[in-house]
């Protein structure tokens, strides 16, 4: 549908073009600083109008480029800053990771070395009860 409206905003705007070049075509004099001629008014219209779009063309273009140009560099620092993210949030588990293995290993071997104080006891206790019993 906007095609379609694109086509017909260029189809009024030509005729309106072609009218006003109809409507005007006395010969007009142009100074191009070195030379003097005289053309038709219609043709200093259409010429000036084909130097307007293609000044137009290059501007847009010009810009096109240098937006597309920006938006390749802000990809690439988003990629860089995700990626650095992501590498962190990797080091940071891996490190919270070796924290609580730390933890449970010391946690563990506290738990261990008590088992053997209290085996010791154990087998006190048991010595001192067979001692008496004899």
């Amino acid at each position: 549908m906007k095609k379609q409206g694109r086509l017909i905003t260029v189809l009024v705007l030509a005729l309106i073009v072609v009218i006003f070049a109809v409507l005007n075509v006395e010969p007009v004099a142009i100074n191009f600083g070195f030379t003097h001629v005289k053309w038709p008014l219609i043709i200093v219209i259409l010429v000036s109008l084909l130097i307007g779009a293609i000044i137009t063309f290059l501007a847009a273009t010009g810009s096109t480029l240098s937006q597309r140009k920006a938006q390749k560099e802000m990809t690439k620092e988003v990629t860089e800053l995700h990626d650095n993210q992501a590498a962190q949030i990797k080091a940071a588990v891996e490190a919270e990771k070796i924290k609580n293995q730390k933890a449970f290993d010391k946690a563990l071997a506290d738990k261990e070395a008590e088992v053997h104080e209290l085996h010791a006891k154990i087998n006190q206790i048991t010595q001192t009860s067979d001692h008496h019993n004899a």
